[in-house]
């Protein structure tokens, strides 16, 4: 987990300042830090602190290279998937909190579906236009079906199931 540094300025949360401006403290210089109550303190350091400029040496989109061209996007296979994706999925795209269990998402692990045909159920469920095209890349298969012996195209709304189709069509 990535942590941020801490800053030692203070932050004055009032609706009117409890100090004139000319008394708050003032930096003596911006890479020093400032004075305070009689010691010196470090402001944060978040990005170069000696006054140079970064500039971003890659490019993404056409341009330069998108994660489709790098090899990153769709590049994972069908067993590249596993029950904690459908869990993360779960949860990432709110279905706990309307659900208020995971029950659904067991059943559909119980019945032994592969982790991937699972994710495109629930991606065509939601409409998930992004992840339903990632996973029919990996091998995801629309036929497959659930206890109720829905299929995710029968899950899906009309635009959804054309862009199913339209895309395995565009793909074979």
């Amino acid at each position: 987990m990535a942590s941020v540094p801490s800053c030692a300025t203070r932050l004055l949360f009032a609706s009117k300042p409890q100090k004139p401006p000319s008394l708050l403290p003032k930096l003596s210089s911006k890479f020093l830090g400032m004075q305070n109550k009689g010691s010196w303190v470090r402001p944060c350091r978040i990005g170069p602190s000696n006054g140079s400029r970064v500039k971003c040496w890659f490019k993404f989109g056409k341009n330069g290279v998108d994660a489709e061209g790098a090899g990153i996007y769709g590049s994972q296979s069908r067993d590249d998937f596993d029950r904690d994706d459908v869990e993360q999925y779960f949860n990432y795209m709110g279905m706990l909190a309307v659900e208020g269990s995971y029950d659904k998402m067991e059943a559909l692990l119980s019945l032994n579906i592969h982790p991937v045909d699972i994710l495109l159920m629930l991606a065509a469920s939601e409409g998930d236009k992004p992840k339903i095209e990632e996973l029919l890349r990996a091998g995801a298969s629309y036929t497959v079906k659930d206890a109720d012996g829905r299929t995710a195209l029968d899950r899906a709304n009309e635009e959804i199931r054309e862009f199913i189709i339209g895309f395995s069509v565009q793909k074979a």
